[in-house]
Order: C-alpha cells, then sequence, then structure tokens
C-alpha cells in the first residue's frame, strides 16, 4: 500500500513538473513572438530573448521526460516484443528497466555536477543583461531524477507488482 501512496504522490509532481514545461513553452513562445514584432515594428527587441529562450528550453524538455514515461507517451517499437510469451516480455521489460535506470542515474549525477559546477562559480550567459545559466541547468538533474525514480517504480512494480494491472 505505502508504494500506491509513493506512485500517487510521484504522479502529483510529475503533473505539475509538465504544467511549469507547458508555460514555459507558452513563454517563451510569446516572449519570442513580442521579440520578432518590437523589432519589426518598431526597431527594438526585446534585450536576450533569444539567450532567455535557451536557458529554458532544458525545463521545457526534461521536465516532461518522468510525466510522459507514465502516461506511456513515450516510443515504443513493439514489432517483436508483441509476438513474445508474457513471460519472455516480462524478462525484456526488466532488463529494459534496468538498463535505463542505469543510464538514468548517469545522466542525473553528470548532469548535477554540471549544474553544481555552473552555480558555485556563479557561471552567466553572454548577453545584453544578465542571465545566470545555472537554472537551465538545474532542469536536467531534476528531470533526469523523476524520470530514474519512475523506471524504478516501474521495475519494481514487474518485480513486486503493487498496482493493479488492466
Amino acid at each position: 500500500m505505502g508504494l500506491v501512496k509513493i506512485d500517487n504522490g510521484l504522479q502529483h509532481i510529475e503533473k505539475g513538473l509538465m504544467v511549469v514545461s507547458w508555460g514555459m513553452t507558452i513563454g517563451v513562445t510569446l516572449m519570442l513572438v513580442s521579440d520578432v514584432l518590437l523589432r519589426f515594428f518598431f526597431g527594438y527587441p526585446l534585450p536576450a530573448s533569444w539567450e532567455i529562450s535557451e536557458i529554458c528550453m532544458p525545463t521545457i524538455v526534461f521536465f516532461a521526460f518522468a510525466y510522459t514515461l507514465t502516461i506511456g507517451g513515450h516510443v515504443k517499437v513493439t514489432l517483436v516484443w508483441e509476438r513474445m510469451s508474457p513471460t519472455v516480455q516480462k524478462i525484456f521489460d526488466i532488463i529494459n528497466y534496468s538498463i535505463s535506470i542505469f543510464i538514468c542515474v548517469l545522466l542525473t549525477y553528470w548532469s548535477w555536477k554540471r549544474f553544481w559546477g555552473s552555480f558555485v562559480t556563479q557561471e552567466e550567459i553572454l548577453a545584453a543583461i544578465y542571465i545566470p545559466w545555472w537554472p537551465g541547468k538545474l532542469a536536467m538533474p531534476i528531470g533526469m531524477g523523476f524520470f530514474t525514480i519512475r523506471y524504478a517504480l516501474l521495475l519494481l512494480d514487474i518485480l513486486v507488482p503493487y498496482k493493479k494491472t488492466k
């Protein structure tokens, strides 16, 4: 019962991250459209709009990973997998999730180190205004961390089922 609560709580966090990703997408779109219109009609673009959109892109991408995995929205090639017995499918899922967890842990660790180095040195992007790099670099370890946890719960659900299967 505890794993179901953890899963439900994680789903709420994943939905929140997805909402942040959507909001960031809308914000960047509006900022870039405003930049183009101001440049075209008045000759005065928004300062550093390109650089700000660059900082926002990792949030748009990485915050959506875990929720997309939760709803089964990632691309899957199941041509061979569907033709296998349920036992073999389960074995392949265990191998798939184990490899995915390993890769996600490595990416989370690596991206955290990159973020931390940027934060400690107060790295900034070269732009017309002061823009720190570290907020953009923080998105990857957060997104990959939740992606890792989601894969771990999927693996755990195969090994020790805690959700009712459909």
